[in-house]
């Protein structure tokens, strides 16, 4: 019975330890975007184009561009991004 009860306890613990290990807080995204941002940005003009985010493995970014690309400019800037960001997760 002691066996049983701390491993009921262990799985308990584990349960209540996993959101805090895999939690993805809007910190922890916008700094994954700005490395994925800086890392894609080949040219380092601060621009995204939809090529660069191709190439630079942001496939999400690459299939939303057009809708992203809120003034039509043809690339992506960081703000407009975290723009997106923040308005999805705050």
């Amino acid at each position: 019975m002691k066996s049983f009860t701390k491993i009921a306890l262990l799985a308990a613990a584990a349960f209540a330890l996993a959101p805090a290990a895999y939690a993805n807080t809007y910190e922890d995204r916008l700094a994954e975007l700005r490395a994925k941002f800086k890392a894609s940005d080949k040219n380092q003009d601060g621009k995204l184009t939809l090529q660069e985010a191709k190439n630079g493995g942001m496939t999400r970014i690459a299939y939303g561009f057009s809708s992203l690309d809120t003034d039509q400019d043809g690339f992506l800037t960081l703000a407009q991004l975290e723009a997106q960001l923040a308005a999805r997760l705050k």
